[in-house]
């Protein structure tokens, strides 16, 4: 997925014999460095913030509990039944019924409570009582809420909806979604407990499914095989077996296969997460747009809100995500955007997420120099302005010396998983350098900064920069990079394994979008930053005002200076990194990445025709495959399964028998436009359905892939399974949505056609194949970024590219 000059000058790093504690924390810390044992305890006033944000975390858990119950609600039901019971006369039913006479005689056996008061017994019993009564309440209700969420007929359904489907609905707006006078605000985790456990769907349901897609691909006689090894498969006892293991650990995981698909295909794969894993995403798609072309009040400004966003992940105070403004999707992946790094292992990574108060800075990364940036007061500890972060930035520009050489130590991390983990283990962790304490601030930073010195002007220029820059300066392993480039433009680079990319897509979609919605404030005309201004009222994620600073308060605020951070690069470690950087310009040499914009027509065209607009998509790249090799192969495109506790992705195998019926009967002159038009609407309606199914955790590839884990975990032998997942994915796709925030949220209820963003991109899955990651930008245009490997003989990223802008035309022609 910043520094001062005036009052803030770079400094360098805490060295070998000074404190290794960071006082920049705030809080109690313990450190043994060479010149002995070290004993930090912040100042008074830090403490009692820190005792103030851990009553505002139990606060937090206490509503997230209580939800949907208002807590003043709560508070005012136990306040008034403890009132009720305490003056009622002791020969009242409330105080000498059954219920009442045995919480008496519990209470009597628990030590030194005889000796109270009879009135304080009665009290504080009252209180316990209606304590359960709520829990018992909100307990029934989450389990509502459960049986209402396991619901997904309306996902079947079109605009008219069925009455169970009405009244469902009705359900969770009024009783859960809707604040009114019980139902509290939810907060970004409030729906976690509520959400269904994904099970494994039924073996023969998941081996027809894969069928289905593999007979377009086969010749007869080898889909005919094909067909008899999954009929021995699901015949066999096996299938039974692996199956009755996933259901017995869908019993007690509120997920059956996404630790295992972070496990064993991120965190174990050994391969270099440079290409192959992490992906991109451009900011800017129309550079008339843009608040502002100067870099560094541009970067203030957006890292600013960066801050907000992490903040208000941090305090759960971001709204959860809901389909419809109605369906709850999982946020759990959420918890590390922020202050978090995939740490590399010989055999397997990890990923390490650091508390709110145990990351306080930003890493800035400056022609190939580090700085730390911590965007808080010295004083108060308060989150700076942006006018203030753009001192902190000016310092560390106006002060870097040409004579400053790049460790390029950043290329490392492009390195293959083992090799880098034995590199870090070997020169970066050893406590007798500077390393150690650099690599900690490297990783535990909140996110990245990256001031670039390039000025990309085209798409595919953009996207090469933010992807790859020059192979030395993107730190693989961090959750993700924020790259602004010289001429303002912005991306973000971003590790995988952590997230999907609609996650991070959200919250840099809202971070561009309180830029735009608030850009008369911060900026002057010509892209300056107005310096008058500050923060009105606590932000939120409706909105972050700004008002004009308060007369005489100017700049009294006391800033921290940056660190410049250093490294002790010896003679072999400095051999590591030109071999790392020699390997990273290869890889990047063997990518052909192009990026263009189809804006003849958008998804408005689409659905006139009476077709998902994603099915449509797909369905020109089978027609663009097709034309450019000649055949079909395999297909992926990434689907959420956020409907479900923890869920990740499942996979649409965009490549059926339907789609093929039409990418043949669309290049067939015999064939009329009626018979195209309708081949066309049942491959689309095939495609939606598959989408659908993947949706509600009854997809084909992650079953199956949970089904081998436990082949191998358990030495079962299940070569049909085994075969299954080997067939390479020579076409692998994905879409991201281009809004993702409510109505309203962008300048003039914008939805993609003034202010649009042409997504990101990613690697080839397969050397011999394709990588092609698309956009819906409102109704009028489709952005298209294709990569494949230059030294395949069988792939051109710019002929597939035509092949797909002339599918698009071609198809559009079928429309009366």
């Amino acid at each position: 997925m910043a520094e001062a000059r005036a009052a803030c000058h770079p400094v360098p790093a805490i060295g070998l014999h000074s404190f290794r504690v960071d006082p920049a924390l705030h809080t109690t810390q313990v450190a043994v460095s060479s010149d002995g044992f070290v004993l930090y305890v912040p100042h008074p006033k830090f403490i009692w913030r820190s005792i103030r944000r851990a009553v505002h975390e139990i606060r937090t858990q206490v509503q997230t509990l209580l939800w949907p119950l208002r807590p003043r609600l709560v508070l005012a039901f136990v306040g008034g039944f403890s009132g009720f019971v305490s003056y009622q006369p002791s020969s009242h039913w409330l105080r000498s019924g059954p219920i009442a006479a045995a919480l008496w005689n519990f209470d009597s056996k628990v030590p030194f409570t005889k000796y109270l008061p009879t009135p304080l017994r009665v009290a504080y019993l009252s209180v316990n009582t209606a304590a359960g009564i709520i829990l018992v309440v909100v307990f029934v209700q989450k389990l509502f809420l459960r049986l209402l969420l396991s619901y997904h007929g309306w996902l079947t359904e079109g605009r008219k909806r069925s009455k169970l489907t009405t009244f469902w609905g009705a359900c969770l707006k009024y009783g859960y979604l809707n604040r009114g006078l019980v139902a509290g605000k939810p907060l970004l985790y409030a729906f976690q407990y509520a959400l269904p456990s994904l099970k494994p769907p039924p073996v023969e349901e998941t081996v027809e499914k894969f069928l289905h897609t593999m007979e377009p691909i086969m010749e007869e006689e080898e889909f005919e095989n094909l067909k008899d090894e999954a009929k021995d498969f699901v015949d066999s006892g096996v299938a039974k077996q692996l199956q009755t293991y996933l259901w017995r650990k869908s019993l007690i995981a509120r997920n059956y296969v996404t630790d295992w698909w972070v496990q064993f295909v991120y965190l174990r794969g050994r391969s270099s997460i440079f290409i192959n894993s992490n992906f991109y995403g451009i900011g800017d798609g129309d550079q008339e747009t843009m608040p502002s072309n100067k870099q560094l009040p541009r970067a203030s400004v957006l890292v600013y809100y960066w801050l907000i966003a992490r903040q208000l992940i941090d305090r759960e105070r971001l709204p959860p995500l809901c389909i419809n403004n109605l369906v709850p999707l999982c946020m759990d992946q959420y918890r590390s955007a922020f202050n978090s790094v995939r740490v590399p292992g010989r055999e397997t990574d990890r990923i390490k997420v650091w508390d709110m108060d145990e990351s306080k800075h930003i890493l800035v990364i400056y022609k190939g120099q580090y700085y730390s940036l911590v965007p808080y007061t010295q004083d108060t500890g308060a989150m700076l302005h942006p006018a203030e972060i753009l001192r902190l930035l000016k310092g560390i520009v106006e002060s870097h010396k040409d004579t400053y050489k790049p460790t390029n130590i950043a290329a490392l991390t492009t390195l293959d998983r083992t090799k880098w983990a034995t590199i870090r283990e070997d020169y970066l962790t050893d406590p007798r350098t500077h390393n150690r304490q650099t690599l900690d601030q490297v990783e535990r930073a909140m996110f990245i900064l990256n001031l670039d010195d390039t000025s990309p002007e085209t798409l595919t220029e953009t996207s090469h920069e933010l992807f790859l820059s020059d192979g030395t300066n993107r730190w693989s392993d961090k959750s993700f990079s924020f790259v602004v480039f010289k001429n303002g433009k912005v991306g973000i680079h971003t590790e995988h394994t952590w997230a999907d990319a609609p996650v991070i897509a959200h919250l840099f979609e809202w971070v561009l979008a309180m830029e735009q919605r608030n850009k008369g404030f911060v900026y002057n005309a010509d892209g300056t930053l107005q310096e008058n201004v500050e923060p009105k009222g606590q932000p939120k994620w409706g909105d972050v005002g700004w008002q004009s600073k308060r007369e005489g308060e100017g700049n009294k605020r006391p800033l921290r200076m940056p660190q410049k951070l250093t490294w002790t690069v010896t003679e072999s470690l400095e051999g590591e990194i030109k071999n790392a950087v020699t390997l990273a310009r290869k890889a990047m040499g063997d990518l052909d990445l192009v990026v263009t914009e189809h804006n003849a027509y958008g998804k408005g065209l689409v659905k006139k025709m009476g077709c998902s607009p994603d099915a449509w998509i797909q369905l020109a790249l089978q027609v663009a495959y097709f034309r450019d090799q000649g055949r079909f192969d395999l297909t992926y495109e990434s689907s959420m399964t956020r409907l479900f506790a923890e869920g990740r992705t499942e996979t649409i195998r965009s490549c059926s028998v339907e789609s093929c019926a039409f990418v043949r009967a669309l290049d067939d002159a015999s064939v009329d436009r009626d018979e195209k038009v309708r081949l066309l609407k049942a491959a689309s309606d095939a495609h939606t359905k598959q989408s659908r199914d993947c949706m509600v955790g009854k997809g084909v590839d992650r079953h199956l892939f949970a089904m081998y884990v436990v082949a191998v975990g358990k030495e079962i032998d299940a070569p049909f399974v085994r075969n299954a997942l080997s067939v390479p994915w020579k076409l692998s796709t994905s879409q991201v949505p281009q809004r993702q925030l409510p109505p309203g949220t962008w300048p003039k209820g914008d939805n993609g056609d003034i202010y649009y963003t042409p997504s990101g991109g990613f690697g080839p899955a397969a050397d011999d194949g394709y990588g092609v990651s698309y956009c819906l930008c409102g109704d009028t245009r489709f952005f298209f970024h294709v990569s494949s490997k230059t030294f395949a003989t069988n792939t051109d990223s710019t002929r597939l590219t035509k092949h797909i802008h002339q599918a698009l035309e071609d198809m559009a022609k079928l429309k009366q």
